[in-house]
């Protein structure tokens, strides 16, 4: 009797035990990474007063406000620091496991169920995000929530009823891309037993109230998305469509797993070092497996795969106009939660995967940078200010966050140049008149050296900068960020 009791304590527990273990992983070195661009504009934004903050962050980016108003909460409480800037976020993608863990329990069995919310817990790609000052992590924590609480509500469960429709509006307030989550949880209604759920009126009730109240963020959500749009034609990223579904769309299902370890182009690039080629096709497959073994099992409910296959498929539609990264794609982690529970229910030995996640944390701990983006913007700045001289220039080419960048690690208050980078949080141009080699160009004009901060995004790099000067220095703090001394 006391070994059964002790066997229903610890089966209570295992929900809060994964929250401990995420946030542990998450909490750990979390200030060990330099910050990088996105986190550079969300640092910038929470320096303002609230209203400023709501106002430039519906201006100036396609995000609206509310994720960035928990990480001004996480600067208020914890710091500016790096660590202070993302403990919010270290939390609540830590409580991620939890809504995922329920939602797979119902549908597998609590021991499949917790192997499958362990993936989340320990993938490179959930971890980093939980070590980041902005907002796919959040997304992803109340995205998980919505679809538990959707999933509840659909069933008669009152309370998750009378929750449906603020938490799908604080996900629509976070990022538009929540609206995956929105056609997932109310797509649920339909793998419902018939006699178990609740009248499809009461359903259509709660997504028009949900619609109603959103309906006051749906012009700027609009002017953000026009402006974005006209900002990806004017790159010609249009044009480049199968590109995009033959490269860019395997990079994305490899990455939910191992992150940014996974490198770019693993498909097509014979160059690729065995490690990090091994890492991104045990994690592409890790990720396709067990949705493909889900879907083709005719045991299952053939609503419940129906609904998982839209799931897992519909969110690849933003490939015919977009680039999406895997950050944007966290929606995907439903369905593969459910399908690997699947997979280990039916094969125990399945779960033995979770331990070459465990083992790429230790690579992943051990970068000075964000994984995706490898610039050491905190040493790259450091390099700078050390060996400055007074009648030395400082030019930033680091695109529209470039300036926010050196003002955030800079010790000192020093002038520097940042061309597209002076304001990001204005309304973005569809093209900037601004040439970044120009300005480098007419600081050498005068007889003054110019130190570069170069973040590579594109255009020339190195000496091709200013190719017509001399190099007195030139360093790497990461293959993308570079600092050049330029002479007249």
């Amino acid at each position: 009797m006391k070994s059964r009791i002790s066997l229903n304590n610890i089966d209570k527990l295992i929900p809060w035990m994964l929250v401990c273990l995420a946030l542990f992983l998450r909490l750990l070195f979390l200030g060990g990474k330099s910050l990088w661009g996105d986190e550079f504009y969300a640092a910038g934004l929470v320096s303002n007063g609230i209203e400023n903050l709501i106002q430039n962050s519906f201006r100036g980016s396609p995000h609206p406000p509310l994720a960035f108003i928990a990480i001004k909460l996480s600067s208020a409480v914890f710091g500016n620091s790096e660590a202070g800037l993302r403990a919010v976020s270290a939390i609540v993608t830590s409580w991620a496991a939890v809504p995922l863990y329920f939602f797979v329990l119902k549908r597998s069995g609590k021991w499949p169920a917790a192997f499958s919310a362990l993936l989340w817990v320990m993938a490179p790609y959930s971890v980093s995000m939980g070590q980041e000052a902005w907002l796919y992590g959040i997304m992803a924590s109340v995205g998980f929530t919505f679809i538990w609480i959707a999933d509840l509500a659909w069933t008669g469960n009152r309370l998750a009823g009378f929750l449906v429709v603020p938490v799908g509006l604080a996900g629509m307030l976070i990022q538009h891309l929540f609206a995956l989550y929105l056609f997932a949880g109310f797509m649920l209604y339909f793998t419902v037993n018939r006699n178990k759920r609740v009248t499809f009126k009461k359903v259509l009730l709660t997504g028009t109230l949900l619609l109603i109240l959103y309906i006051p963020f749906i012009i700027p959500a609009l002017g953000q998305a026009s402006s974005r749009s006209a900002r990806i034609s004017a790159s010609g990223a249009d044009a480049f469509i199968l590109w995009r579904y033959a490269v860019r769309a395997p990079t994305v299902l490899a990455r939910l797993m191992a992150g940014g370890l996974a490198g770019e182009n693993n498909l097509w690039n014979p160059s690729s070092s065995l490690i990090t080629s091994g890492i991104f096709y045990y994690s592409f497959l890790l990720t396709v497996i067990p949705v493909i073994l889900f879907l083709s099992n005719r045991r299952i409910s053939g609503n419940l795969r129906m609904w998982t296959a839209g799931v897992f498929i519909l969110p690849f539609l933003l490939f015919l106009k977009e680039d999406p990264t895997a950050r944007h794609l966290t929606i995907l982690w439903i369905p593969m939660a459910l399908s690997f529970a699947f997979l280990v229910k039916r094969f125990k030995p399945a779960f033995l995967t979770v331990i070459p996640l465990f083992l790429l944390l230790l690579p992943y701990y051990h970068l000075s940078t964000y994984p995706y983006h490898r610039s050491n913007w905190r040493t790259a700045v450091a390099s700078v200010t050390e060996n400055l001289q007074s009648d030395q220039r400082v030019v930033i080419i680091g695109g529209q966050n470039g300036g926010l960048a050196w003002d955030y690690y800079a010790k000192s208050e020093t002038e520097r140049l940042a061309p597209r980078g002076e304001n990001p949080y204005s309304v973005q141009p569809t093209r900037s008149s601004l040439e970044p080699a120009a300005v480098v160009d007419s600081v050498l004009s005068t007889g003054t050296e110019v130190w570069v901060v170069h973040d590579i995004r594109g255009g020339p790099s190195g000496e091709g900068i200013a190719p017509e000067h001399t190099v007195l220095q030139h360093e790497y703090h990461g293959p993308r960020l570079e600092v050049i001394l330029f002479a007249p």
